[in-house]
């Protein structure tokens, strides 16, 4: 089961990277959504191909 988070503003590169590295370390999908697109992080690497 995914990680769902929500924000109303736009992911900052810090948080993208630590949320990566997050979904790498425990083995879990995270679904980041911020008010432009979705990011879908599995196993280290995001949908949005580092394009945010």
């Amino acid at each position: 089961m995914p990680v769902r988070v929500t924000k109303n503003l736009r992911v900052c590169g810090d948080c993208h990277n630590a949320c990566k590295i997050i979904s790498y370390i425990v083995g879990r999908q995270l679904i980041m959504r911020d008010n432009k697109r979705f990011h879908h992080m599995k196993d280290g690497v995001c949908s949005c191909n580092d394009y945010w």
